[in-house]
């Protein structure tokens, strides 16, 4: 058989185009499915894997497959130089949910995903060029809408909670009592404390001074002298050393 130039023309040709031409029909585009359901999705499941150097942990999300939800298991990316991952979410239009899938973000915009399992770095100290003065601080700008807490009670206080608890040996019951906290009186509930020689407790009290009142704590003092018993049958006399007077029936002394 013999070829000549035309015909070898024609050959290439139309291998040319069978070469243009069938990959093409191979290639079909993949169309990912758009998530919209009417029924609220659960809670997402938090995945913790090890970390992995050079790779993003994508998070799981739920699907909306056979008319009910099943969970996608999250997968690692690698990481993009200059780009930033927005992760996939749910998103409440109206009365629908819809799925909003994650994507690459050049530069930084969109949010930027950390690995929350690594904690960030604690930020550095805070250099300031003392040749330039700091700035004054600026007034203290108070709500006056909202009255501050007086700082003493100019009312009576309640009448006190007496308590009567068993008595305890060796020990002292110290009465609750009223105090004035954040501009009101709050109750103090009472306690034992353990006795101490030679004195006695002194209960606190309110009184009223120059239109306000006033507590004054509890405290220790010194206990009471009692009183001194002299032994009456003995009669001191003038000059004399003292003497005991045998007692006579019906004679007074």
């Amino acid at each position: 058989m013999k070829w000549n130039w035309r015909s070898m023309f024609v050959v290439a040709g139309l291998g040319l185009g069978v070469g243009m031409v069938a990959p093409s029909c191979v290639v079909r585009a993949q169309v990912r499915p758009a998530y919209v359901v009417d029924q609220q999705p659960p809670a997402p499941r938090y995945e913790t894997p090890a970390a992995r150097s050079g790779f993003l942990w994508v998070q799981g999300n739920w699907e909306w497959r056979n008319s009910q939800w099943k969970w996608k298991r999250g997968h690692w990316v690698r990481v993009r130089a200059g780009h930033t991952y927005t992760a996939g979410r749910w998103e409440r239009r109206g009365d629908r949910w819809h799925f909003v899938r994650g994507r690459w973000v050049a530069g930084a915009a969109g949010p930027r995903v950390r690995d929350h399992r690594t904690p960030a770095p604690a930020p550095g100290p805070v250099v300031r060029d003392h040749r330039t003065p700091a700035p004054a601080p600026g007034p203290v700008v108070r709500d006056h809408r909202t009255p501050a807490p007086a700082a003493y009670p100019v009312a009576a206080p309640p009448a006190p909670r007496y308590q009567t608890p068993a008595a305890r040996a060796g020990f002292v019951w110290i009465r609750g009592h009223y105090e004035w906290k954040g501009g009101a009186y709050a109750w103090t509930k009472g306690h034992w404390e353990r006795a101490k020689a030679a004195q006695v407790w002194v209960p606190g009290s309110w009184a009223a001074q120059n239109g306000r009142w006033v507590w004054t704590p509890g405290h220790w003092a010194a206990a009471p002298a009692g009183p001194k018993v002299r032994d009456h049958r003995t009669r001191t006399t003038p000059g004399r050393k003292n003497e005991v007077v045998p007692a006579r029936r019906g004679v007074p002394r």
